[in-house]
């Protein structure tokens, strides 16, 4: 099989196609045929080497995490059933490979039928992080929560979490997508290319920011604005705000199996949409991931496979 691999911390560019032997199945074996996987930010920045202190590394490596593809057998302990079912999932061993070896349950996704496969992989690295930080900031009907990176996959899934909530949303993004926020459902839309405060003066009073851009210039202007605020970032490990009344947490932990499969089930009956923005050929990486630090996001970004 062929896949994407880290040999060395020289970012997007160190990347290398290698060919590997097939992984060995196992009797908790789940063998998939890989159809997706998602472009993550995560990923680059442990290409880069920035991750070493939360995600210990041994190079060489498989990139990536999250996965769609389809069962094409699996080991005497794992269901049988699961053959040519769509599933999506993650993979602590790497991800962006043509075949993965799938094997622990709990991490195993069956897609429902009228999902797509490539609407579903978006959950990983998408919707899950999205909800863990909804469960994590706790909202209520009577708050106002801005969102930083609010056009990303990220961003985007939780702009609908959040509406679903019945909270008011301000979503913050680049002026080109000002439209394509407003189409996902935010209340309010805040373009960080222009000039900050007038606009923050024409939204209800923010309570909460859930931050996934990871710019410490934005958060210090949100901070120096507003008195009472409560920062949770997925992306800035350490930030002080500007004043004392002022919290702020990070977070990059998981969500449950039910959390999962609540979520396949959303998308099944329309109460939340995957957008992705383009797919690129698996060996178009190093495109992919340089057209998700340079463009502007609206959604996520797909490798595609077979």
């Amino acid at each position: 099989m062929e896949a994407i691999v880290q040999a060395n911390y020289d970012g997007i560019d160190g990347l290398q196609i290698a060919n590997l032997a097939n992984p060995e199945k196992s009797p908790v074996s789940a063998i998939i045929k890989t159809q997706y996987t998602p472009v993550l930010p995560y990923d680059i920045l442990t290409e880069e080497g920035k991750l070493k202190g939360l995600r210990p590394t041994k190079l060489p490596m498989i990139v990536g995490y999250g996965f769609g593809g389809q069962v094409k057998e699996v080991g005497l302990l794992r269901d049988s059933h699961l053959v040519g079912q769509n599933v999506i999932g993650a993979n602590l061993g790497g991800s962006n490979s043509e075949i993965i070896n799938s094997s622990i349950p709990p991490l195993l996704f069956q897609v429902p039928e009228n999902v797509s496969l490539a609407a579903a992989t978006t959950i990983i690295g998408g919707a899950d992080a999205a909800l863990y930080a909804t469960q994590q900031i706790n909202a209520t009907t009577h708050e106002t929560v801005l969102i930083t990176g609010a056009a990303g996959s990220v961003g985007t899934y939780l702009i609908q979490l959040l509406a679903r909530q019945g909270v008011t949303v301000v979503a913050v993004g680049h002026s080109s997508s000002h439209g394509f926020l407003q189409s996902v459902g935010a209340d309010y839309v805040i373009d960080y290319d222009q000039p900050l405060v007038p606009q923050l003066n024409q939204v209800p009073n923010v309570t909460k920011v859930i931050d996934s851009a990871g710019s410490i210039n934005l958060l210090n202007q949100l901070a120096n604005f507003y008195d009472g605020l409560t920062i949770f970032s997925l992306s800035v490990t350490d930030y002080r705000p500007a004043k004392p009344i002022q919290r702020f947490s990070f977070g990059n932990g998981g969500i449950g199996p039910n959390d999962y499969h609540q979520l396949l089930t959303a998308l099944a009956n329309g109460t939340l949409t995957a957008y992705i923005q383009d797919q690129y050929y698996f060996k178009d990486v190093k495109k992919a991931q340089h057209a998700l630090q340079d463009q502007h996001s609206q959604g996520r970004m797909l490798l595609t496979y077979h």
